[in-house]
């Protein structure tokens, strides 16, 4: 049996070496928190996670999508009661909520919307073992993006992709595949796919070869664009991280040839109260409104909308975000020419 957690399996579909890193980052600790404001609500328990208003906001969008989705059903919320016990994987998943009587499960996503179908149909096969059924739906409930996917699988489908991936991971002969799970791995500082493209672009970007005739060589070889296409992949989470690294620098003094801090005012938006304020004031569509916008509007998009419904702007209402520091090409600056 392998030692896989649940939540790990659409990583390893992607790379068959990739391992978790055990110390838990800020996006990983804020979706605890989350997981647990989540059953808290569905058993209208008190919320004892501290939380902003905006995720406590969302939350409560997806305990109102899962009562939804549930249509009387009973749901079952109690994290103890939520284990999943699936053929092959010898730990134990936990769900975020189960209706049992549907052949139906939720689990709380926060973030970017990514695929999860593998630790769907994990979720499944476990549940449809468990319960003699033959057939099981898993939604991904995204709260941040106020978005539900929907995995419905055949005890046979949900099978077969666990056992896809678990075959995969114990096969002597794997390899590193980059993806974008790599800044998420445990070895992210030395697996060689990570590594050695690094190693090789230094040695390009020091060279005196012509990027025109590289680019006309990998165009020409659709392998090598594959392969290329991956690397330049996987070097955006790298890159992003050297970014910072500079950033933090140059900001103590220190000077990176080349480069230059940039500092960007914060973008404008209007909160809720002031869209409240505003619809009442127009006397439109004050619910769908608030709702479609998640709390906020662009301080362009919300004096356009005041201008359609003949509203003035509360000008000392509006909010900006704080100043965004960038790091930018530093272009040496052309000569004038004289007169």
């Amino acid at each position: 049996m392998s030692a896989i957690r649940h939540s790990a399996l659409p990583k390893l579909a992607q790379c068959a070496c990739y391992e978790s890193n055990p110390v838990a980052g800020p996006a990983a600790e804020r979706g605890t928190r989350l997981d647990a404001a989540f059953r808290a609500m569905l058993m209208a328990q008190p919320v004892a996670v501290e939380l902003s208003s905006d995720e406590l906001e969302s939350v409560a969008w997806a305990v109102a999508k899962v009562r939804e989705l549930a249509d009387g059903a009973p749901i079952e919320a109690d994290e103890a009661k939520l284990k999943v016990k699936t053929p092959g994987m010898e730990h134990e998943g936990t769900e975020d909520s189960r209706a049992a009587a549907i052949l139906t499960s939720w689990d709380l996503k926060s973030g970017s919307l990514r695929s999860y179908l593998e630790q769907a149909a994990a979720y499944s096969l476990g549940n449809m073992e468990r319960d003699f059924a033959q057939e099981w739906t898993t939604y991904m409930v995204f709260c941040d993006q106020r978005e539900v996917v929907e995995y419905h699988f055949t005890y046979e489908q949900a099978e077969e992709i666990v056992g896809g991936v678990l075959a995969a991971v114990a096969d002597p002969a794997k390899v590193p595949t980059p993806c974008e799970y790599c800044s998420w791995c445990r070895k992210a500082d030395t697996c060689v796919a990570r590594t050695t493209p690094v190693t090789e672009t230094l040695a390009v970007v020091e060279s005196p070869v012509s990027l025109e005739a590289m680019k006309a060589e990998l165009v020409a070889n659709p392998e090598r664009l594959g392969k290329f296409l991956q690397a330049a992949a996987m070097f955006e989470d790298f890159v992003g991280e050297v970014k910072t690294a500079a950033k933090e620098q140059m900001a103590t003094g220190i000077e990176v040839p080349g480069w230059k801090l940039q500092t960007e005012a914060g973008r404008e938006h209007f909160d809720r109260v002031s869209i409240v304020r505003a619809a009442v004031a127009g006397k439109s569509g004050l619910d769908d409104l608030v709702a479609s916008l998640g709390g906020k509007m662009t301080g362009k998009k919300f004096r356009e909308w005041c201008g359609k419904m003949g509203i003035a702007v509360q000008e000392e209402e509006a909010h900006r975000g704080d100043e965004i520091v960038k790091l930018v090409v530093d272009k040496p600056k052309k000569a004038r020419a004289a007169k």
